[in-house]
């Protein structure tokens, strides 16, 4: 396309005000032509900012693409200056120049450091062993108790996928597309459709109604915010929702096909670009895969009750942990319902995010481990591709900004704190129409850089 044509904005990408044509940088994307695929024909400066920490050569690229301005543009949010995020943003970039320097890494490598760290990939490839050997256990000899076992070396499993597909582990992108295939692909979720959804949608729309389809896709079953209506049996859907969480896997393994064949995921907010061959052929070779795998091969071994007993247990706490831990990241009485309460960061979206997302149980290693890096979700928001490796180095520069800015920084000590402040949101949105949120108690214990949340 050349800059006299009239631009067609569906098949450009629209970054502060000006649109770009980056079809000949497709293939050439560090980060691969996935995510570039799905933000095409959208406002994608929120996604440019927020994956790209060190920001100034892909700024600069930009230029070779530029086709046009667009007419009349005012941006949602404030990049530049003294805000939060540009704040945030470049004291991290400055901690791993920081970092590279004293490892002697210099020029495109410093892009690099950020990845994982040997000791993460040695846990990934033991963690991937000794789930193939849940695995061999669970589906072939039957055992019960590596079929308990396979749920959370499943979901730990998925986090690494969860981070592949934000092109966070590993500098290459074969590497990256090919470990989200075998942790996300082969437990039955398809990398395609979760990029589609996560990246453009929940990380930029992080809890906002009818954008977000996080907080869209489990109504009418379940009542996540007080302008959704209230049916008779939300009254106890804190009780039931945790059985629903157990069908996620099976659930999602349906719904990708749907969503590549009509281009939406559990609703009209929800819209993605359809696969193209290649992808639709990968979605095509592991879904049976897995389904062969996890559902039909327990059965013709150990007969349809068993084998469906062995699909339960296995794929039913995976569901639960997955569903669960994402939804105690963001669905609970701290970082929801932000209609209630004006925000006070209202142009800064680093604010926002960390006003919709909260942190649990992130002191050591081995929870991060096996709740796939999630402890740690407001630093996730904030750069999401960054390998959650590193975000322990991350986390205290956040948190003193936030003091700085008096930008809250929700913290649940323990998983149990976080589950059951989901619970408690649950029953409250099922039997109340209205409460006042609470806001975050700016209480910080001085051994650690958590901010502990009021009683919600």
């Amino acid at each position: 396309m050349t800059k006299e044509q009239r631009p067609d904005p569906d098949q450009l990408w629209q970054i502060h005000g000006k649109y770009y044509d980056l079809e000949p940088f497709l293939e050439l994307h560090p980060g691969g032509r996935r995510l570039l695929h799905q933000v095409r024909g959208t406002d994608c400066t929120e996604v440019f900012e927020s994956t790209h920490l060190h920001d100034r050569i892909p700024k600069k690229l930009l230029e070779r693409y530029y086709v046009a301005d667009k007419a009349d543009y005012s941006p949602s949010f404030e990049w530049e200056g003294e805000g939060f995020y540009p704040t945030v943003k470049r004291r991290v970039q400055e901690h791993f120049r920081s970092k590279a320097r004293q490892q002697g890494v210099s020029g495109a490598r410093t892009r690099e450091i950020h990845h994982g760290t040997r000791i993460f990939l040695a846990r990934l490839a033991l963690v991937w062993l000794l789930w193939v050997g849940l695995s061999i256990g669970a589906v072939l000899y039957g055992n019960l108790f590596c079929a308990l076992l396979w749920g959370p070396f499943a979901f730990a499993l998925g986090g690494y996928g969860h981070e592949a597909m934000h092109a966070g582990v590993l500098p290459s992108v074969r590497g990256n597309r090919f470990l989200a295939l075998i942790t996300l692909d082969l437990a039955g979720l398809s990398s395609y459709i979760f990029t589609a959804t996560h990246v453009p949608l929940h990380h930029v729309y992080t809890n906002v109604p009818d954008k977000d389809p996080d907080v869209e896709v489990h109504f009418p079953l379940i009542r996540e915010r007080f302008d959704q209506p209230r049916f008779f049996f939300h009254y106890v859907q804190h009780v039931y929702a945790w059985i629903i969480y157990t069908l996620t896997l099976p659930i999602i393994w349906a719904t990708d096909f749907v969503a590549a064949a009509t281009g939406t995921w559990f609703g009209p907010w929800a819209r993605l670009r359809k696969p193209d061959t290649k992808e639709t052929l990968l979605l095509l070779a592991f879904k049976p895969v897995a389904l062969g795998l996890w559902y039909v091969l327990p059965g013709l071994l150990h007969g349809w009750a068993y084998g469906a007993l062995l699909s339960l247990i296995m794929l039913g706490i995976t569901g639960l942990l997955v569903q669960a831990t994402f939804a105690v990241n963001h669905q609970n009485a701290l970082a929801m319902n932000h209609d209630q309460r004006p925000s006070r960061h209202t142009r800064d979206w680093g604010a926002q995010q960390m006003e919709t997302t909260a942190d649990f149980s992130n002191r050591h290693w081995l929870p991060v481990l096996f709740f796939g890096g999630l402890g740690y979700q407001i630093e996730h928001h904030l750069f999401p591709t960054l390998s959650y490796s590193q975000l322990n180095e991350v986390a205290p520069i956040v948190e003193e900004t936030c003091r700085e800015f008096q930008t809250p920084y929700h913290y649940y000590p323990t998983i149990f704190d976080a589950f059951h402040a989901h619970y408690r949101f649950l029953k409250r949105l099922g039997q109340e129409t209205n409460w006042e949120p609470p806001r975050a108690n700016r209480t910080t214990d001085e051994n650690w850089r958590s901010t502990t949340p009021a009683t919600d």
